[in-house]
Protein backbone atom coordinates (compact mmCIF):
# COMPACT_ATOMS: atom_id res chain seq x y z
CA UNK A 1 0.00 0.00 0.00
CA UNK A 2 0.92 3.43 -0.96
CA UNK A 3 1.13 5.96 1.94
CA UNK A 4 2.40 9.43 2.45
CA UNK A 5 1.64 13.06 0.15
CA UNK A 6 -0.03 12.36 -2.80
CA UNK A 7 0.25 13.98 -5.98
CA UNK A 8 -1.90 17.81 -5.75
CA UNK A 9 -5.01 18.61 -7.62
CA UNK A 10 -5.16 18.75 -11.17
CA UNK A 11 -6.21 21.83 -12.83
CA UNK A 12 -8.68 21.94 -15.85
CA UNK A 13 -7.62 23.58 -18.61
CA UNK A 14 -10.46 27.11 -18.92
CA UNK A 15 -12.87 25.56 -21.70
CA UNK A 16 -11.73 21.95 -21.40
CA UNK A 17 -14.48 19.16 -21.11
CA UNK A 18 -13.95 17.90 -17.92
CA UNK A 19 -12.77 13.99 -18.55
CA UNK A 20 -16.12 12.41 -17.19
CA UNK A 21 -19.58 14.45 -16.12
CA UNK A 22 -20.74 11.65 -13.64
CA UNK A 23 -19.64 10.52 -10.30
CA UNK A 24 -17.94 7.32 -9.12
CA UNK A 25 -20.80 5.14 -7.54
CA UNK A 26 -19.90 3.00 -4.48
CA UNK A 27 -21.34 -0.22 -6.45
CA UNK A 28 -19.31 -3.84 -5.49
CA UNK A 29 -18.78 -4.79 -9.12
CA UNK A 30 -15.50 -2.38 -9.06
CA UNK A 31 -12.87 0.12 -7.42
CA UNK A 32 -12.75 3.23 -10.07
CA UNK A 33 -9.33 3.57 -11.53
CA UNK A 34 -6.84 6.06 -9.78
CA UNK A 35 -7.10 9.04 -12.06
CA UNK A 36 -11.15 8.99 -12.01
CA UNK A 37 -10.93 8.58 -8.49
CA UNK A 38 -8.84 11.58 -7.92
CA UNK A 39 -10.86 13.81 -9.89
CA UNK A 40 -13.82 12.76 -8.17
CA UNK A 41 -11.78 13.78 -5.06
CA UNK A 42 -11.27 17.27 -6.14
CA UNK A 43 -14.82 17.52 -7.08
CA UNK A 44 -16.15 16.79 -4.07
CA UNK A 45 -13.90 19.24 -2.39
CA UNK A 46 -13.94 21.76 -4.36
CA UNK A 47 -18.00 21.46 -4.11
CA UNK A 48 -17.93 21.33 -0.30
CA UNK A 49 -15.93 24.56 -0.40
CA UNK A 50 -18.22 26.09 -2.20
CA UNK A 51 -21.15 25.06 -0.46
CA UNK A 52 -23.53 27.90 0.60
CA UNK A 53 -22.46 27.53 4.27
CA UNK A 54 -18.81 26.28 3.84
CA UNK A 55 -17.53 28.97 5.90
CA UNK A 56 -20.28 29.25 8.21
CA UNK A 57 -19.70 25.13 9.37
CA UNK A 58 -16.33 25.78 9.58
CA UNK A 59 -16.44 28.71 12.25
CA UNK A 60 -19.03 26.54 14.47
CA UNK A 61 -16.53 24.10 14.14
CA UNK A 62 -13.59 25.79 15.23
CA UNK A 63 -15.67 27.64 17.98
CA UNK A 64 -17.33 24.45 19.17
CA UNK A 65 -13.75 22.83 19.62
CA UNK A 66 -14.67 20.93 16.54
CA UNK A 67 -17.97 18.90 17.57
CA UNK A 68 -19.62 19.73 13.90
CA UNK A 69 -18.99 17.56 11.68
CA UNK A 70 -19.99 19.32 8.45
CA UNK A 71 -17.01 22.06 9.56
CA UNK A 72 -15.00 19.46 10.03
CA UNK A 73 -15.94 17.89 6.68
CA UNK A 74 -15.11 21.15 5.12
CA UNK A 75 -11.61 21.86 6.58
CA UNK A 76 -10.50 18.21 5.57
CA UNK A 77 -11.66 18.95 2.08
CA UNK A 78 -9.45 22.03 2.01
CA UNK A 79 -6.67 20.37 4.00
CA UNK A 80 -6.58 17.73 0.38
CA UNK A 81 -7.18 20.31 -1.68
CA UNK A 82 -3.78 22.49 0.29
CA UNK A 83 -1.91 19.09 -0.48
CA UNK A 84 -1.95 18.23 3.07
CA UNK A 85 -3.48 14.58 2.61
CA UNK A 86 -3.07 13.00 5.63
CA UNK A 87 -4.28 15.65 7.66
CA UNK A 88 -7.39 15.22 5.30
CA UNK A 89 -7.40 11.95 5.72
CA UNK A 90 -7.67 12.45 9.93
CA UNK A 91 -10.68 14.81 9.49
CA UNK A 92 -12.54 12.55 7.00
CA UNK A 93 -11.96 9.72 9.39
CA UNK A 94 -13.54 11.70 12.46
CA UNK A 95 -16.07 12.96 10.49
CA UNK A 96 -17.02 9.60 8.95
CA UNK A 97 -17.21 8.29 12.51
CA UNK A 98 -20.09 10.56 13.16
CA UNK A 99 -21.52 8.99 10.01
CA UNK A 100 -21.37 11.85 7.35
CA UNK A 101 -21.72 9.86 4.29
CA UNK A 102 -20.00 12.84 1.96
CA UNK A 103 -16.61 12.15 4.26
CA UNK A 104 -17.00 8.06 3.50
CA UNK A 105 -17.37 8.56 0.05
CA UNK A 106 -14.21 11.35 -0.18
CA UNK A 107 -12.53 8.16 2.29
CA UNK A 108 -13.58 5.96 -1.09
CA UNK A 109 -11.95 7.91 -3.36
CA UNK A 110 -8.63 8.54 -1.77
CA UNK A 111 -8.05 4.98 -1.20
CA UNK A 112 -9.29 3.99 -4.30
CA UNK A 113 -6.66 6.13 -6.06
CA UNK A 114 -4.04 5.54 -3.73
CA UNK A 115 -4.46 1.81 -4.51
CA UNK A 116 -5.56 0.25 -1.26
CA UNK A 117 -8.32 -1.56 -2.03
CA UNK A 118 -8.93 -2.98 1.27
CA UNK A 119 -9.46 0.63 2.99
CA UNK A 120 -11.73 1.58 -0.21
CA UNK A 121 -13.60 -1.84 0.02
CA UNK A 122 -14.39 -0.76 3.53
CA UNK A 123 -15.60 2.44 2.80
CA UNK A 124 -17.45 1.11 -0.09
CA UNK A 125 -19.36 -1.16 2.23
CA UNK A 126 -20.36 1.29 4.68
CA UNK A 127 -21.69 3.58 1.65
CA UNK A 128 -23.80 0.63 0.01
CA UNK A 129 -25.23 -0.14 3.86
CA UNK A 130 -26.43 4.03 3.87
CA UNK A 131 -27.76 3.39 0.23
CA UNK A 132 -25.45 6.52 -0.70
CA UNK A 133 -25.93 7.86 -4.06
CA UNK A 134 -23.28 10.92 -4.82
CA UNK A 135 -25.46 12.96 -6.58
CA UNK A 136 -27.72 13.71 -3.81
CA UNK A 137 -25.41 15.31 -1.39
CA UNK A 138 -22.76 16.19 -3.96
CA UNK A 139 -25.11 17.53 -6.57
CA UNK A 140 -24.01 17.51 -10.19
CA UNK A 141 -20.67 16.63 -10.70
CA UNK A 142 -19.84 19.30 -13.62
CA UNK A 143 -20.64 22.25 -11.51
CA UNK A 144 -17.54 21.81 -9.41
CA UNK A 145 -15.64 24.99 -10.02
CA UNK A 146 -12.01 25.32 -11.21
CA UNK A 147 -8.89 25.46 -8.73
CA UNK A 148 -6.33 28.14 -8.95
CA UNK A 149 -3.08 26.39 -7.15
CA UNK A 150 -1.78 29.84 -6.26
CA UNK A 151 -4.45 30.60 -3.89
CA UNK A 152 -4.70 27.00 -2.36
CA UNK A 153 -1.45 27.73 -0.78
CA UNK A 154 -2.79 30.63 0.96
CA UNK A 155 -4.78 28.71 3.47
CA UNK A 156 -1.14 26.81 5.07
CA UNK A 157 -0.78 30.10 7.11
CA UNK A 158 -3.73 29.55 9.50
CA UNK A 159 -3.55 25.93 10.43
CA UNK A 160 -1.35 25.04 13.12
CA UNK A 161 -0.16 21.53 13.20
CA UNK A 162 -0.18 20.52 17.54
CA UNK A 163 1.63 17.24 18.18
CA UNK A 164 -0.76 14.90 20.11
CA UNK A 165 1.39 11.76 21.72
CA UNK A 166 -1.02 9.26 20.54
CA UNK A 167 -2.15 10.53 16.92
CA UNK A 168 0.65 12.30 15.83
CA UNK A 169 0.54 16.24 14.55
CA UNK A 170 -3.19 17.02 14.31
CA UNK A 171 -3.38 19.87 11.65
CA UNK A 172 -6.35 22.18 13.47
CA UNK A 173 -8.03 25.67 11.83
CA UNK A 174 -7.51 28.94 13.11
CA UNK A 175 -10.07 31.71 13.05
CA UNK A 176 -8.57 33.56 10.32
CA UNK A 177 -8.92 30.51 8.13
CA UNK A 178 -12.70 30.77 8.09
CA UNK A 179 -11.99 34.80 6.12
CA UNK A 180 -9.37 32.92 3.93
CA UNK A 181 -12.18 30.43 3.09
CA UNK A 182 -13.98 33.26 2.07
CA UNK A 183 -11.39 35.62 0.31
CA UNK A 184 -10.26 31.94 -1.67
CA UNK A 185 -14.09 31.53 -3.08
CA UNK A 186 -15.19 34.59 -3.76
CA UNK A 187 -12.06 34.49 -6.07
CA UNK A 188 -12.75 31.54 -8.47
Amino acid sequence: MRRGRHRPPRQRTPGAAPAHTTWTAPDADHTPDADRAWRDLNAVSLLTLFGPAADRHLATSITSQFADKAGALVFACLLHLAGASNGARFWWRFTAGADHHVAEYCLFLEHAHCGEYDDADHWRAQLLHHHFEPTLPCNDRATAPLLIRELIGDVHPHITRPHHPELGDVPLPQPPLVEQLRHLTSLL
